[in-house]
């Protein structure tokens, strides 16, 4: 083969050029990591994930905080303090706080049963001469043709004043007196729906509750009942 009349130079520029695209190719490198579709992409990503999260904490309820009542007990040495002390002993079941509880949600029940007129929640809470009042009260109030509405906004304090026990040779019986102080609504209202006595705003109602329980006893139910109720100034 005769190289004389070869095109030597096409050769060099094709090597080149070879040599070219392959330096390009070094540096560039292949497509990795984040290109410009990612970057794009991920903050529209995470974006979205947090707005999720704030719409799904959106949708959750948010729940009332329970106002704290102040609960009141006697000191140990008072006399009603003995008394408390002497019901734990004759019941080992009995607990100031417990009964504070248990006080609260009679008061609550019975305030609400009284107003909507349910005899069989009174029935189930008071002792009978109690309840008997109560019914009188309820009764009266239909003869009348009047309504009575009361709702408990808030309880502020709850304190027990008095405690004794009276021991019997057939059954022991404990008596606490509980001081209520309570913001409500309590408005009573004629056939026309004009309000008669009480007030449709918020007040103050101070109430003396007295409870009773047989020691020693198994009831069930609530043990505790209501054994009379007054208003206090």
């Amino acid at each position: 083969m005769d190289f004389a009349n070869f095109p030597v130079d096409i050769i060099i520029l094709a090597l080149v050029a070879g040599f070219l695209i392959l330096r390009l190719r070094s540096v560039l490198g292949k497509k990795t990591g984040f290109n410009k579709e990612d970057r794009v992409a991920a903050p529209t990503s995470r974006s979205s994930n947090m707005q999720q999260v704030m719409s799904n904490n959106q949708d959750k309820p948010t729940e009332p905080v329970k106002p704290k009542v102040e609960v009141n007990v006697p000191a140990p040495e008072t006399e009603a303090g003995q008394a408390l002390s002497k019901i734990t002993q004759l019941d080992a079941s009995f607990s100031t706080q417990k009964f504070v509880d248990g006080a609260e949600i009679v008061f609550r029940k019975v305030l609400t049963a009284f107003s909507a007129e349910d005899l069989s929640v009174l029935q189930s809470m008071l002792v009978v001469d109690a309840y008997n009042a109560f019914e009188s009260a309820i009764i009266a109030r239909r003869n009348l043709q009047q309504k009575q509405t009361i709702e408990i906004k808030s309880i502020h304090s709850i304190t027990i004043n008095k405690a004794q026990v009276i021991e019997d040779a057939a059954v022991n019986r404990a008596i606490i007196e509980v001081q209520f102080i309570s913001n409500q609504i309590n408005c009573t209202f004629d056939k026309d729906n004009n309000p008669v006595t009480g007030t449709e705003s918020v007040t103050e109602f101070i109430d003396f509750w007295t409870f009773e329980r047989l020691l020693g006893v198994n009831s069930q139910g609530i043990s505790w009942r209501l054994k009379s109720a007054r208003s206090g100034n």
